[in-house]
């Protein structure tokens, strides 16, 4: 299976066949598309007929990502974590961790208590 890479951060079309790039266009299987989705998780669509399907819908993907407002992500840790202390970040993400090995915890005690 090898894959198409379009321009950075677009992502890839491909086809689940044996055959070289330049047979796709002769060969059966459809198309399908790899791409990160707005989360950052990596997402795959199938049943594109036409490459140029699938190089549209990777665009139409891109443009929408792009127009989506990344900013107010940033902005909601920033005024949750902007002010905050590292002490009293330290003791929320501890909290929040399952299996803290031992050495970790220590290493957060050591960073706590410099000044």
């Amino acid at each position: 299976m090898a894959t198409k890479t379009l321009a950075r951060g677009v992502g890839t079309f491909f086809k689940d066949c044996e055959h070289p790039q330049s047979r796709w266009s002769k060969c059966p299987p459809e198309y399908k598309i790899r791409y990160r989705n707005t989360v950052g998780k990596q997402t795959q669509e199938a049943g594109f007929a036409t490459q140029d399907k699938a190089i549209s819908r990777l665009t139409e993907i891109y443009n929408e990502k792009k127009a989506a407002p990344q900013s107010q992500t940033k902005a909601e840790r920033i005024k949750k974590y902007g002010a905050m202390r590292f002490e009293e970040y330290t003791n929320e993400w501890k909290a929040g961790q399952r299996d803290l090995a031992e050495a970790s915890v220590r290493h957060l005690a050591e960073l706590e208590a410099k000044p």
